[in-house]
């Protein structure tokens, strides 16, 4: 349904900064609270109530709304910068490679022992080492994650309404994301974790496919479907805390 007024931005007063949100007007009968992935807050209200009503149910909920913020903001922290230069640690599925650019008439990137190979013709061109490289993370991060995307929407025994579609995207402060027309979004940088992990955003979308907002069903569901889901998560967040991995 479809707002019948433009958006206007309003604010509560809670803790220090306060809590801003945009609000809708809309023919629906009740009033809607949602937290975005970018951490704004989205009020879809019928056009009949007062701001005074809206604004109080903002601050009742002011403590979920600053708990949804801060788990989106914390879902993926910012990625330091990168030299790509021979040397230097990088991530894939969890474990440490060690950087070998080495120069070759033959372009590509290959993964021996315990490290990554990159075979450029400009070998001190690092913005070409970088274009190979992540050229390689995102054809094994295809892969990866159409394997683990198969493999999660079985474990949810039919709940889905289709057979969920996959597409990679660089998000800064998201690992995944999805829309209600069924299409996952993962960020290319994930094939930096543990498959178990990547399993475990992978199954934080596909719930959000059947209970969109992080409400008791969505978590039920996340939990019957992956019972170590806080384990995996945690393991994530270091990974991510970890110097190399942002």
């Amino acid at each position: 349904m479809k707002p019948t007024h433009s958006t206007k931005r309003h604010s509560v007063a809670f803790g220090r900064a306060g809590i801003e949100f945009q609000l809708k007007r809309s023919k629906r009968r009740t009033l809607a609270i949602t937290v975005k992935p970018d951490a704004t807050v989205w009020v879809t209200a019928p056009r009949d109530a007062t701001l005074e009503v809206v604004t109080a149910k903002v601050r009742k909920r002011a403590v979920w709304i600053r708990r949804q913020q801060i788990f989106f903001e914390n879902y993926l922290p910012p990625m330091p910068p990168r030299r790509y230069v021979s040397g230097e640690t990088h991530r894939y599925h969890g474990r440490q490679y060690r950087l070998k650019v080495i120069e070759g008439a033959e372009e590509g990137v290959k993964l021996k022992g315990r490290y990554l190979w990159v075979q450029t013709r400009r070998k001190r061109d690092t913005r070409r080492v970088k274009t190979l490289l992540k050229a390689w993370y995102a054809e094994h991060a295809r892969w990866a994650f159409e394997k683990s995307v198969t493999a999660c929407a079985g474990k949810l025994n039919g709940q889905l309404a289709g057979a969920p579609r996959l597409r990679l995207r660089h998000m800064p402060k998201r690992w995944g994301s999805w829309t209600k027309r069924g299409v996952i979004y993962l960020n290319p940088e994930l094939i930096l974790a543990p498959p178990s992990c990547i399993d475990y955003v992978v199954t934080h979308e596909l719930c959000h496919l059947v209970h969109a907002s992080h409400g008791a069903e969505f978590f039920a569901l996340l939990r019957k479907t992956m019972p170590d889901w806080e384990q995996r998560k945690a393991r994530l967040e270091q990974l991510a805390a970890e110097s190399g991995v942002r």
